[in-house]
């Protein structure tokens, strides 16, 4: 498989690379000058949002699958080349592409529909002094995700607390609390290379599929 990386030099793009030399995958910057778009697989983007509209109109240009992992805020203009895009490729955006939040996220579940006490919910997220975004995707995708869930019981809005601390890689904190007491659960990243090898297992699973939108838990459920 040959995949194009969306900020090569970036933290990500370099752990991705590193997670190249242990498998069957070539990649090559996306930004290069000149590259070779026979055989491209998908083109994988961990940039900003003005990186990742770039990759969308080059994708649709060129009919390749797009999977990124970058967190922001977008424009309506942005969202709207975004909607456009899914009816002519593949896109998968997901913010956080480890199998840890994913069961995570099931854990929380299965607890806040087993509970019979309304709960209160904040979440704490914390990560290096160089991330860009706060609160970070992830957090938001907990907090939607929580806002969404049917028949749980939690008491409130989602506060979320970002604290952004040396060289952390990643640390998801959801706590509930009720009269009962506390309920923590929390997901740490202990390296990029989590991250690194989700997109590259999902960059494989979307060159196979049509046109369309889809999230990480389809690439985990398919």
């Amino acid at each position: 498989m040959h995949i194009l990386i969306n900020g090569f030099n970036g933290n990500m793009g370099q752990a991705i690379q590193d997670q190249c030399k242990h498998s069957d995958v070539k990649a090559t910057d996306f930004q290069a000058a000149t590259k070779d778009l026979n055989n491209i697989s998908a083109v994988v983007d961990f940039s900003s949002p003005e990186g990742l509209i770039a990759c969308i109109n080059f994708c649709i240009e060129n009919s390749i699958p797009l999977i990124s992992g970058t967190t922001g805020l977008l424009s309506a203009e942005q969202l709207e080349t975004l909607r456009t895009a899914k009816k002519f490729i593949p896109i998968l955006l997901a913010s956080n592409m480890s199998l840890g939040v994913s069961n995570l996220k099931s854990s929380i579940e299965q607890y806040l529909l087993s509970i019979g006490t309304p709960s209160k919910c904040k979440i704490i997220e914390i990560h290096h002094t160089n991330k860009k975004d706060s609160p970070s995707g992830t957090a938001k995708e907990f907090q939607s995700f929580l806002e969404n869930l049917i028949g749980t019981k939690i008491d409130g809005p989602i506060d979320i607390q970002s604290y952004r601390i040396g060289n952390i890689f990643g640390i998801h904190r959801i706590i509930f609390e009720n009269a009962e007491g506390i309920t923590t659960f929390q997901h740490i990243a202990n390296s990029r290379n989590v991250f690194a090898r989700g997109a590259l297992k999902a960059a494989k699973w979307i060159s196979t599929k049509e046109a369309g939108d889809y999230s990480f838990s389809d690439f985990l459920n398919k």
